[in-house]
């Protein structure tokens, strides 16, 4: 029961793998849908293919950075009943009391303190930091070095770009991007690109 395959064989698909394999699974490859990639072996692990060779009821980690793309497969897990595992690093630290939806991954070093609670296929990248009593939607991708502040709101979707931080107790709207460094002091709405110091809707 503890085999996994990992969708997406790019950057992001194998820190996955890594973290995986450091839990105990063992992954039995990488999918993805590029048929160039197909056979090709990265880490060891060798690509099987598409999704379309995945049985109903497998287990499942998501390797996909993209947002929407996460998102998809969020549903197709629904329709083929795949399980989708939380994976977490030994070097992350996660409190006892915040709740993590499936298929999220917690790379390393990352922190998530109480009463937080993450919903499915978010990727908390390394060193990332969620305050307590934070709320983030499902597919939400916290970049390396991001920092929330206790009592953030992150709608569904949204990116927040590498060493960006936030004062506490704002919402970030879904679908939205920030950009890289950001210091985010007010709510921001769905939907856009925002990006400095202080953060400043860019585009609508």
């Amino acid at each position: 029961m503890n085999d996994v395959y990992i969708i997406g064989a790019g950057g992001h698909g194998i820190v996955v793998a890594e973290i995986a394999e450091l839990l105990g699974y063992q992954v039995v490859g990488f999918i993805d849908d590029n048929p160039a990639l197909t056979g090709n072996l990265i880490l060891g692990m060798r690509v099987l293919g598409g999704s379309e060779t995945l049985p109903a009821g497998a287990q499942v980690a998501l390797g996909i950075g993209d947002n929407a793309a996460r998102t998809n497969l969020l549903r197709a897990a629904e329709i083929h009943d795949w399980r989708l595992p939380v994976l977490i690093h030994p070097s992350a630290v996660v409190s006892r009391s915040a709740v993590l939806g499936a298929g999220t991954v917690v790379v390393a070093q990352a922190v998530v303190n109480p009463r937080a609670v993450i919903g499915s296929g978010c990727i908390l990248n390394t060193a990332s930091s969620t305050d307590h009593d934070c709320i983030l939607g499902e597919a939400v991708h916290l970049a390396p070095g991001v920092r929330l502040a206790g009592g953030v709101t992150v709608g569904a979707g949204t990116l927040i770009g590498v060493g960006s931080c936030t004062k506490p107790c704002i919402t970030i709207g879904a679908w939205t991007t920030v950009g890289v460094g950001s210091v985010l002091v007010a709510d921001i709405p769905d939907g856009v690109i925002a990006y400095g110091n202080p953060a400043r809707v860019c585009n609508r």
